[in-house]
């Protein structure tokens, strides 16, 4: 029931992180798409001889201050079996999934003080939903310095059956004050420098921590009604083109290091960790705004 009462104060949390602050403001109706495409080169399983690979597939859809986003990951793998994942043959598991909807909002406190609010709700699985929900709230207070410069101070709370914990937010941005020009975000999870050379043409660079957590399939060789943690850092490089002014073509490379994996049972104690070798992946995504 503590579970259950917690997604239902995040689900209303986001629905009102969405509502206008007042009826006089303009409602931002452009809706945003983007599709992308991203391949994670072979990595070995330290201590063993086993090999995987990802491809992720993904979609995303922005309306006002909802986004609702979609991604299936395939995992390739070589010698599966030297791995220790299981029992059995056939691999570990073959494709996760995973669902996300969240929202932002951001209120001006007065010309020198936002108040950012976002929240969100995700389930990631194999194949069952049971168990495979997850949430995060948070909050930030940006100080707004001057017409380039920015910082803010918050919190984030995540949630998930497996882990759950409260994280400090610390940011620092600076925006070019002309048209073009430089930008960047300093920050945890994710730091990025940006350059836009025109209308047409920007690059950016940046350093990022991911982390997710699946819940596997009833009868997974792995851990039945078990789950698998990924996390990871990565450092990467981007292109982006805008051929037409409603449409961004964005092509990147990148590093995976400090890779990690856990499996837990279904009743979320660890059974297993292994370290992920170093690999580089390339990316691609196609947006367009309507």
């Amino acid at each position: 029931m503590g579970k259950l009462c917690f997604m239902l104060t995040c689900f209303f949390f986001v629905l009102a992180v969405s509502a206008p602050v007042n009826a006089e403001q303009p409602a931002r109706d452009r809706v945003f798409i983007d599709t992308g495409i991203d391949h994670t080169f072979k990595a070995r399983i330290r201590g063993t001889d086993t090999e995987i690979s990802t491809s992720r597939y993904s979609i995303k859809g922005s309306y006002s201050n909802f986004i609702l986003s979609y991604d299936y990951t395939d995992y390739s793998w070589d010698r599966d079996g030297d791995a220790g994942l299981g029992t059995g043959a056939g691999d570990p598991w073959t494709g996760l999934h995973n669902i996300s909807l969240g929202a932002r909002k951001n209120f001006f406190l007065n010309p020198e003080w936002i108040l950012s609010l976002g929240g969100g709700v995700n389930t990631a699985f194999e194949k069952e939903l049971s168990d495979s929900f997850g949430a995060r709230a948070d909050f930030s207070f940006i100080r707004i310095i001057n017409r380039n410069w920015s910082t803010g101070i918050g919190a984030i709370g995540l949630y998930h059956p497996v882990r759950s914990r409260v994280l400090p937010v610390l940011t620092i941005s600076y925006t070019s004050a002309v048209d073009h020009g430089l930008s960047l975000r300093l920050g945890f999870p994710e730091t990025n420098i940006r350059y836009e050379f025109n209308d047409k043409l920007a690059a950016k660079t940046y350093f990022s921590y991911s982390g997710r957590i699946y819940r596997l399939k009833n009868d997974s060789r792995v851990q039945e009604k078990g789950y698998f943690r990924d996390r990871s850092f990565k450092i990467g490089m981007e292109v982006e083109a805008k051929p037409v002014r409603a449409m961004a073509i964005t092509v990147g490379s990148y590093y995976l290091f400090e890779r990690e994996w856990e499996i837990y049972n279904k009743n979320k104690n660890r059974s297993q960790k292994e370290r992920i070798g170093n690999t580089p992946g390339i990316n691609m995504n196609l947006s367009w705004n309507f």
